[in-house]
C-alpha cells in the first residue's frame, strides 16, 4: 500500500509539477555533496549526475575479525524550469536491492514556485532544526540505524511520502506545513556487529524472569489445594443420596481472589498465574466416593483430591509456560525493519500513523529562530511485555502488544552569528499520552535539547565543531519502580538515570588547495561513562576520484555503557569514490 500511495502523490502532482525542497544543511561536515555538484548539464534545464563507492572494511578485533565490502552507487536527476523543478536521487546497493526494494529510490521530489508559495511533494527527506548533523526536532523521516558507521546524517534519513508547503512572507518569516500519510520506522541491525544491545537485554530479561528454576516452586500450591479442599468437602457434605461418582467444578475465581493468590509473583510472572487460573474456572472434576459418606471419610477424600489436582494444576501450569516461552523466545524482531513481512509488526500502512507538522522560522540581523508544533509516533516500538505473556498462555497473537507510542512535540531552536562564533541550539517537549508515568509500555514526557557552536580557527583552515545533544526523562522515580517490580520499562536505562547527554566535537582542517580534507570526530556518553572516536582523511587523486581512510575506536567502561555491546566494533576503512 505504501508503494501505491508513493506512486499516486508523484503523479497527482504532476499535473500541478514542483521540485525539491532540499534541506542538506546536514551534510557531511566536510565532504562535498554527491547531488548535482559534480553533475554535467545535458541541456539548459537537465542535469545528470552520480558516484560510484567501494568500501573495505576490517574489524581487528579478535572476538570480531572479519573484513568485508561495501558497494555503493548513486544516480541523480534534477530538471528545472522558471516555476518548476524535479530532483530525483537513485540508490544501489546490495541492501536495497535484496532488503529494502523501495529505497532504490532515495529521494524524489518535486517542487512547484507560486508566488510567495513553494509547494513540494514526493518522497523527500525534511530537516527540521539548527543542529549541524544532530537534532531533536528533525522527526519526519526516521533513521537507518542497521550501520553505526553511516557518516552523513542525511544519508541516514530514510526518505517519506510526503507534502510540504512553505509560505515565504515579505517580511523574513517563512511558514511551513508538512503531511506524511504513513511512518516508516527505525531500522536497526538484527545480525552481525551492530546489534543494539537492547534487544537481546529484554529478551534475556524475559526469559530469565519467567523461566528460571525458582518460578515453578513459587507457585501457589498450597493456596490452591485450600481452594480445593474447601470446594469438595463443602459439595461432599451437601450429598445426602451419595451416588458412585459425582462432579465438582473448579471454583470460578473472581479477579480478586486471583490477584490475591498471584501476588507474590513479580509483574512478568503474575498474567502467567492469571491466565492459567482463568483456565481452569468452572472445569469440571470427577470424584469417585463410593461408598458411605462419613465425616472422616469426607474429608479424606477432600485431601486426597485437593492434593492430586493440585498437582494437575501445576502440570498444566508448566505446559503453559512452556508454550508461552517458545514463543517468546522465538519472537521474531524482524519485524521492527522489515514493513508488511511479518505478522507482529503493527501495519503502518494507515492513516493513523499519519504525520502533520507546522513550522515558524525567522531572521532578525544575525539571529535565527523559529518554533514548531508536530504530532507523529515514536519510530521505536513499545513493548507492553506483561500483556504478550497473557497473549502467549491464552494462544493469542502477541502482534497486538507492539505499538508506536504517539506523540506530541512542541519545539524552538535559535541560532546566531556572534563574532567568530556560530551558536546553535535547540530544544524540544516530547509529550506523551503517559503524563503520570506509570505505564512501562508508554513512552514517559521528556525535555530534550541541542546545544552547540563551531568557529573557525585562524591556523590553517581548522574548524571546531562541539554540540551537545541530550535528554531528561520526567517521571523517571516511576520508571526505577516499574524496573525494581519486574516490568521491562520503555524508558530504563543502562545507567539508571534520568538523564542522557552526549558530547559530540568534531575537528577539520583543510590542505592542498582543499584537495585534501581530514577530521576526527569524538563521542562521549556523559553518564554512560561510553566514547567513540573516529578519525578520516580523504584525498582528491584526480578530478573527482577520491580515496578516504577512516576508522573508529569504540570504548565502553564497564557493562552498564551504553556501547558495552560495541566495544570490540573497532575498524579501520578503506574508500574509493568517483563523482561524475
Amino acid at each position: 500500500m505504501k508503494k501505491y500511495i508513493f506512486i499516486c502523490m508523484i503523479f497527482v502532482f504532476l499535473h500541478f509539477a514542483h521540485a525539491q525542497d532540499s534541506f542538506f544543511d546536514d551534510s557531511d561536515l566536510n565532504d562535498e555533496s554527491a547531488n548535482s555538484e559534480t553533475g554535467q548539464s545535458l541541456s539548459s534545464n537537465f542535469e545528470f549526475s552520480g558516484f560510484a563507492a567501494l568500501g573495505i572494511r576490517f574489524y581487528p578485533h579478535p572476538d570480531l575479525k572479519r573484513a568485508e565490502a561495501v558497494p555503493n552507487f548513486g544516480i541523480n536527476l534534477k530538471h528545472s524550469s522558471s516555476k518548476t523543478e524535479i530532483d530525483s536521487h537513485f540508490k544501489f546497493n546490495m541492501r536495497t536491492i535484496l532488503e529494502y526494494p523501495l529505497d532504490f529510490i532515495d529521494e524524489c521530489t518535486m517542487r512547484a514556485y507560486l508566488g510567495d508559495f513553494v509547494l513540494s511533494t514526493g518522497k523527500m527527506k525534511l530537516v527540521w532544526g539548527r543542529g549541524d548533523m544532530l537534532h531533536v526536532l528533525d522527526v519526519f523521516n526516521a533513521n537507518d540505524f542497521t550501520d553505526f558507521t553511516i557518516p552523513s546524517y542525511i544519508d541516514r534519513r530514510i526518505g517519506e511520502p510526503m507534502i510540504h508547503l512553505a509560505y515565504n512572507a515579505p517580511i523574513p518569516l517563512r511558514l511551513e506545513a508538512a503531511w506524511t500519510p504513513l511512518m516508516t520506522p527505525d531500522r536497526v541491525s538484527l545480525k552481525g556487529p551492530w546489534v543494539p544491545s537492547q534487544i537481546e537485554e529484554a529478551k534475556q530479561k524475559l526469559s530469565s524472569t519467567l523461566f528460571d528454576g525458582k518460578f515453578v516452586d513459587l507457585f501457589p500450591s498450597q493456596k490452591i489445594e485450600n481452594i480445593m479442599y474447601t470446594t469438595i468437602k463443602d459439595t461432599l457434605t451437601a450429598i445426602t443420596s451419595p451416588p458412585a461418582n459425582i462432579t465438582v467444578n473448579f471454583p470460578v475465581l473472581s479477579d480478586e481472589e486471583i490477584d490475591q493468590i498471584s501476588s507474590q509473583f513479580n509483574s512478568l510472572q503474575k498474567p502467567v498465574i492469571k491466565a492459567i487460573l482463568k483456565s481452569l474456572s468452572g472445569k469440571p472434576i470427577t470424584i469417585d466416593i463410593s461408598g458411605t459418606l462419613t465425616e472422616d471419610k469426607i474429608n479424606e477424600i477432600a485431601e486426597k483430591e485437593s492434593k492430586k489436582y493440585t498437582k494437575f494444576i501445576i502440570e498444566e501450569f508448566k505446559t503453559s509456560l512452556q508454550k508461552a516461552g517458545t514463543i517468546i523466545q522465538n519472537f521474531d524482531l524482524d519485524p521492527f525493519i522489515k514493513i508488511g513481512m511479518n505478522s507482529f509488526l503493527p501495519d503502518m500502512n494507515q492513516i493513523k500513523y499519519g504525520q502533520y507538522g507546522l513550522r515558524l522560522s525567522g531572521s532578525l540581523g544575525p539571529t535565527d529562530m523559529a518554533c514548531q508544533y508536530y504530532f507523529g509516533h515514536y519510530k521505536t516500538p513499545s513493548i507492553d511485555v506483561s500483556a504478550m505473556v497473557e497473549k502467549a498462555m491464552s494462544g493469542g497473537n502477541i502482534r497486538d502488544c507492539v505499538y508506536y507510542d504517539p506523540i506530541h512535540i512542541f519545539g524552538m531552536d535559535f541560532g546566531a552569528a556572534i563574532f567568530m562564533f556560530n551558536f546553535r541550539s535547540e530544544a524540544a517537549y516530547y509529550m506523551s499520552y503517559d503524563f503520570k508515568g506509570h505505564n512501562p509500555a508508554v513512552h514517559n514526557n521528556s525535555i530534550q535539547w541541542v546545544l552547540g557552536f563551531d568557529v573557525d580557527i585562524p591556523l590553517n583552515n581548522i574548524n571546531l565543531n562541539i554540540q551537545n545533544i541530550g535528554s531528561y526523562i520526567l517521571g523517571f522515580k516511576n520508571v526505577k519502580e516499574n524496573n525494581k517490580n519486574g516490568f521491562i520499562d520503555m524508558d530504563w536505562n543502562k545507567a539508571e538515570k534520568a538523564s542522557n547527554n552526549k558530547l559530540v566535537v568534531n575537528i577539520s582542517d583543510l590542505w592542498l588547495h582543499e584537495n585534501l580534507t581530514d577530521s576526527i570526530t569524538i563521542i562521549w556518553g556523559i553518564e554512560h561513562n561510553d566514547a567513540v572516536i573516529m578519525p578520516k582523511i580523504k584525498y582528491r587523486i584526480k578530478d573527482e576520484f577520491y580515496v578516504e581512510g577512516t576508522g573508529a575506536y569504540i570504548y565502553a567502561k564497564d557493562k552498564k555503557s551504553e556501547f558495552a555491546s560495541w566495544k570490540n566494533n573497532h575498524f579501520v576503512q578503506l574508500s574509493f569514490e568517483y563523482h561524475f
